[in-house]
């Protein structure tokens, strides 16, 4: 996904720039008084001097037709078809023909006779127009070559590295990338997203998955956009030896939680499976949203979706009608399980003291399922009660390998920028 969103940023931006290079710009490359240059024939001179003038009251192909009258002229010396380039270049370009002003430009950085000191410039120019042609080659071979010779433009060098992307050549734009985010790494400085978003895209093209994920979370952490997070969470959901269907429910909570708006599939069968954890609150909340929204409701799924709403509402009735019952049974209980599920439970409805009061019990009790799940959910229940710092502890003591200790780590990274609920 990412990567696709990449390349077609890329390429606007490599256009947007081209489009920049303005005719004034051009232009300037005309040396100054080229024109009476003492290796210049009256001859020739008289011509050029007139395409000058015309070049400065953009009277462009005026100046064509000068620049032409002193082509025409017989035995021209190397100096006078030199300069007859740096009038016809820009004259072409003024002109809107592109594609000769580009090959004009390109002879005139090859000439011996062009100065050093311009030789920079002008490089630059030419790169500007490659780009607007979309020659992604020659620009790149142009580039490489700006930067080579000491060119220090920071257009030309971000512009570089999106160049080498468009070409393929994923390998160059990590070598180009490397070190700005190293010296951003040393100023503890956050590099720019849309370098990041170039780096992602060519760890992801060489199938690089460790580094891709290590940016993407950069991404997620810096922007907070859930468009990262989403993609962060669905490679997290897919990976071998994550226990998808045990922990499904977290991956929404985590998801909205984030940002992301689920699809009525995905709302109901959240709501689905909190009632079928034994949280009818947290159930109905989602299925109240979804029945408001307009998601849930509707087509093939409104009887299903109106049954499970039916189901959820009475069983969340008799929950807080048998809560100081159920409360007194999970205390008395020789395993820390029930406190655990009836806190999470009544966590979902706002209780949050009663609820992380009997959570933190359940795991002093010990004796758990499973204590990681426990630990994750408390740093939930914490979450959905404001306190962050609680929570960003309790997801750092999640362990184990099957999903849970990922999860609480993408927690910990999403609090770490968020404010509470």
């Amino acid at each position: 996904m990412l990567a696709g969103l990449l390349t077609a940023a890329a390429l606007g931006s490599l256009a947007q720039t081209a489009q920049t290079a303005q005719t004034t710009q051009t232009a300037a490359s005309v040396p100054a008084g080229a024109a009476s240059a003492p290796s210049l024939s009256p001859e020739v001179g008289k011509p050029l001097q007139a395409a000058q003038e015309a070049l400065k009251a953009g009277k462009f192909k005026d100046a064509l037709s000068r620049v032409a009258e002193a082509e025409a002229m017989p035995s021209l010396s190397p100096y006078e078809r030199y300069i007859i380039l740096r009038l016809k270049a820009p004259a072409s370009f003024g002109a809107g023909d592109l594609n000769t002003a580009v090959v004009l430009f390109e002879s005139i950085i090859e000439s011996p006779l062009l100065p050093a000191a311009e030789r920079l410039s002008i490089a630059e120019t030419t790169v500007k127009l490659l780009l607007q042609q979309k020659e992604y080659a020659r620009a790149a071979s142009r580039m490489k070559a700006y930067l080579a010779d000491g060119g220090s433009s920071a257009e030309m060098r971000r512009l570089y590295p999106q160049v080498l992307s468009v070409l393929g050549d994923h390998a160059g734009v990590l070598r180009e990338l490397a070190p700005q985010l190293a010296a951003d790494e040393a100023a503890k400085r956050v590099s720019p997203e849309a370098v990041l978003r170039l780096l992602a895209a060519s760890q992801s093209a060489l199938k690089d998955m460790p580094a891709y994920i290590g940016t993407l979370e950069k991404l997620a952490a810096i922007t907070g956009k859930p468009e990262y997070w989403t993609e962060l969470i669905s490679r997290l959901a897919r990976r071998d030896g994550f226990a998808q269907e045990r922990l499904q429910l977290d991956v929404y909570r985590l998801r909205r939680a984030t940002g992301a708006v689920l699809a009525a599939d995905e709302l109901g069968d959240m709501a689905y499976r909190a009632q079928q954890a034994g949280l009818p609150a947290e159930a109905q909340s989602l299925l109240d949203e979804g029945f408001a929204s307009g998601l849930l409701g509707k087509d093939s799924n409104a009887a299903a979706d109106r049954k499970l709403l039916e189901t959820a509402t009475k069983a969340a009735a008799q929950d807080r009608a048998g809560l100081t019952e159920g409360e007194a049974a999970a205390l008395k209980a020789k395993d820390g399980n029930a406190a655990i599920g009836l806190g999470l439970a009544l966590s979902a409805t706002g209780a949050n003291d009663r609820a992380l009061s009997l959570m933190s019990q359940g795991l002093a009790k010990g004796g758990l399922r499973r204590a990681d799940d426990a630990q994750l959910h408390l740093g939930v229940a914490q979450w959905r009660a404001g306190k962050l710092e609680d929570a960003k502890r309790s997801f750092a003591a999640v362990q184990g390998t099957d999903g849970a200790a990922d999860l609480a780590r993408l927690w910990q990274l999403h609090l770490g920028r968020q404010p509470a609920p």
